[in-house]
């Protein structure tokens, strides 16, 4: 598992060069705020689980689920009170074959 940072900033105007992660199934995390944007390498769709540990207003908050259809991406931003854990980061798991998916964390 790691833990990593968002890179370049919303409206930023020096380009920023973006490290591109690649998908685990051991739950690496991304900070809360950050956008994700994913992209499906593969030949068939995957199911990505930001999995939130984190409570709102002393509620549980259920994990979000993102689905991405084969050779498609899709983008996510994560809301801090809603998705993120106690300490800042979600968990990003991806079924199936992970490393099919590769993905930025951009900052917000």
């Amino acid at each position: 598992m790691a833990d990593y940072p968002a890179q370049g900033t919303r409206g930023s105007q020096s380009p920023t060069a973006l490290t591109r992660r690649t998908g685990s199934a051991a739950s690496d995390r991304v900070p809360a705020a950050s956008r994700v944007v994913f992209n499906n390498t593969g030949a068939g769709a995957h199911v990505i689980t930001l999995t939130n540990t984190g409570t709102y207003k002393g509620r549980t908050v259920g994990n979000v689920t993102i689905n991405v259809a084969a050779g498609a991406g899709a983008e996510y931003t994560i809301d801090p009170d809603l998705d993120g854990d106690g300490d800042g980061y979600v968990a990003v798991a991806i079924d199936g074959t992970a490393t099919e998916v590769t993905y930025f964390v951009l900052g917000a």
